[in-house]
């Protein structure tokens, strides 16, 4: 024990404990506490000194064990880092960072209890709380980048690829065995999940109103199908709505819907496992992630849920990994007219499950052109005849001839509507009548106080008038901006608001559904639509409790919770980002860009912290973390002894091989 004191470099110790209790101190400081009693007589309070010492003083934690086990863990993750070669640039990107890190957290903080900054500014004492917050979040996320690169490096160092030429009977085993593990939750959940959106699609397929035709206007006059909601999809589970109606029960048409959803999703997931195998990913990694999917609770209850979500995710999860094999040949791969005809459908399929996947991939797309210029004609044909095709066809000619509403202009304005009621709510005094007028042209002027929800746009949105016409919201854009400019802190506000859960790595995360929604019932008072009601088995009904119980402890699981985690996903991207930089892995980026472009639309998007929306994210996880993993130069794949891949039957253990 001695000599490895002797070997210990003192000083480094001492800094990495004087950290380590000041990252504990900052990361328990209370930023609403207020001074709640006086133990100490004869102090006279009304100095305001002294009150500032004492409400410092009352916002640190007296959970003596936590800080102090805190505190030695960052001290040990403080003093490992020091030990870590980072260059200078390494250093200041970290800290830059680390720094828009601390930011981020301190806002969600801020808005999570009082729905505004001035939490963080209201007095000196909570600008130094804040200030020892948002301390701790710089030293956390700037040593412990530095460890993480230091040990997925030697990961690296060691690692021999196993390049494998996957076998057929090992997709399908794989497939096998997911649908295996997912059928209890069918079981438990019969006939599968769904939400309002699914229910909402529902009652368009059967001409039942809802506030959705509000939203879709229609020249020719009133209709009850639209494309707020993809068409396609909405045919698809009609489709499914009526067999069960004609078997006598709407639920035996969604359980088979489910059951060709699970199959489905578990053969995109195998698909990708195989990708991974044949481009060199060790299979014990692979293994690993195959009982990620079989087991953590999150992609079985996705695997049941009749969602739009969930077909569109399967879909992105092909596309990144296209991306990405673009990048590891270098666009080699383009020159394969199969390549190519692949990844344009899986991008049609994307826009009509999604339509902001179009502005997704049109944003990607240009930056295929300029990485890809020796393949420009191809990459043009991939990316945008799928745009022009669902743009110039589907909206111009095909949702016309079927009497079907497009979307509602208001999808679009959803953030500047937002930042308009929230200024009405805090200068509505200062609006002009001619300010009134153009307002009220566009949205109900004399609701909007009422409506006004700081992380949620839809209700002020739903509220669009319809008939505005282009002059009328160029009006309208007139005095948004001259509002701006009177009052900018209400947007910046407004914004941050509905958006903050987005980065909050303590967001609890909704992430799944455990029922078929009950918006129909709701809305349904007379009881006229009962037999499109979907309820499920009250036996089940603790299983279904245990499993969102489960769920629960997963996102508070240490290392599981990364795959849970909403507010987790942008700062896990941002640290690949890094570290692909650092390591010099140009190729992986192809990795990141549809995760940077579906957050970036997440922060213009009407509800704040919707885990629907970034949905894709959760599916590329699992993978992202393997393929981060390969060796980073192309060399070090030369010379690899190229073997196929067997597997044991379900009997012998279930294992993949």
């Amino acid at each position: 024990m001695k000599g490895v004191v002797e070997r210990l470099d003192k000083r480094a110790c001492l800094f990495a404990i004087f950290l380590g209790i000041v990252c504990s101190l900052g990361l328990f400081c209370s930023l609403t506490s207020e001074i709640t009693g006086d133990n100490s007589p004869g102090i006279l309070w009304k100095n305001e000194a002294m009150v500032f010492v004492r409400t410092i003083y009352y916002s640190l934690s007296a959970d003596r064990l936590r800080t102090g086990l805190t505190a030695f863990a960052v001290g040990v993750v403080v003093y490992v880092a020091g030990r870590c070669s980072r260059t200078k640039k390494e250093k200041i990107s970290a800290l830059v960072f680390g720094i828009i890190f601390a930011m981020a957290q301190l806002v969600a903080l801020s808005y999570k209890s009082a729905d505004s900054w001035d939490l963080l500014f209201d007095t000196p004492a909570n600008v130094f709380r804040a200030f020892l917050r948002g301390t701790a979040y710089v030293i956390l996320f700037y040593y412990l980048t530095a460890v993480i690169k230091e040990f997925a490096g030697q990961i690296l160092e060691q690692d021999k690829m196993e390049r494998a030429v996957p076998s057929p009977r090992t997709f399908f085993v794989t497939v096998l065995l997911l649908f295996c593990c997912w059928l209890p939750y069918l079981l438990i959940f019969y006939p599968g999940t769904g939400n309002e959106d699914t229910v909402i699609q529902m009652m368009e397929y059967y001409e039942i109103p809802s506030y959705i035709q509000t939203m879709s206007p229609m020249e020719q006059g009133f209709t009850y199908m639209t494309n707020h909601h993809p068409y396609l999809l909405t045919l698809l589970f009609g489709a499914f709505f009526d067999l069960g109606l004609a078997l006598g029960d709407i639920r035996i048409g969604i359980a088979v819907y489910t059951v060709l959803h699970m199959l489905f999703q578990a053969s995109v997931f195998s698909g990708c496992l195989q990708y991974l195998r044949r481009v060199g990913v060790r299979e014990k990694r692979v293994r690993a992630i195959t009982l990620l999917l079989m087991f953590l609770p999150i992609f079985p209850l996705y695997a049941v849920c009749m969602v739009k979500d969930t077909i569109y995710s399967a879909f992105c999860l092909i596309c990144i990994l296209m991306l990405y094999e673009m990048a590891r040949t270098g666009g080699k791969v383009l020159s394969s007219l199969k390549f190519d005809l692949a990844f344009g459908t899986v991008a049609l399929l994307m826009i009509f499950t999604k339509v902001f996947a179009m502005h997704i991939l049109l944003v990607a797309g240009v930056g295929m052109l300029i990485v890809y210029r020796r393949y420009l004609l191809r990459v043009a044909a991939m990316v945008f005849v799928p745009v022009l095709l669902y743009q110039g066809v589907f909206l111009q000619m095909v949702l016309p001839a079927c009497n079907v509403a497009p979307g509602g202009k208001q999808e679009a304005l959803s953030v500047f509507f937002q930042q308009t009621a929230r200024y009405v709510c805090e200068y509505g005094d200062e609006v002009t009548e001619e300010e009134k007028e153009a307002i009220d042209a566009v949205l109900p002027y004399d609701e909007l106080e009422e409506l006004y929800n700081p992380q949620l746009c839809d209700p002020v949105k739903r509220e669009f008038r319809q008939d505005a016409t282009a002059e009328e919201l160029a009006e309208y854009f007139k005095v948004w901006f001259g509002m701006f400019c009177k009052h900018p802190d209400v947007y910046v506000e407004s914004f941050l608001n509905n958006t903050y859960q987005y980065y909050d790595i303590n967001k609890q995360s909704d992430l799944e559904y455990y029922q078929f929604d009950e918006f129909l019932q709701e809305e349904d008072e007379e009881g006229v639509y009962e037999h499109l009601y979907v309820e499920h088995p009250k036996r089940y009904e603790t299983a279904r409790y245990v499993i969102h119980q489960a769920v629960l402890a997963t996102q508070k699981t240490p290392l599981l919770n990364m795959f849970t985690s909403l507010g987790m996903l942008p700062w896990i991207m941002v640290f690949f980002l890094l570290y692909n930089l650092w390591r010099g892995r140009k190729r992986d980026l192809a990795l990141l860009a549809i995760p940077f472009l579906t957050i970036a639309v997440c922060l213009v998007s009407p509800d704040n912290g919707n885990s629907r929306y970034v949905m894709p994210m959760f599916y590329l996880l699992p993978y992202l973390f393997a393929l981060e993993l390969l060796p980073g130069r192309e060399e070090q794949e030369s010379g690899i002894q190229i073997k196929p891949v067997e597997t044991k039957s379900v009997e012998e253990k279930g294992e993949i091989k």
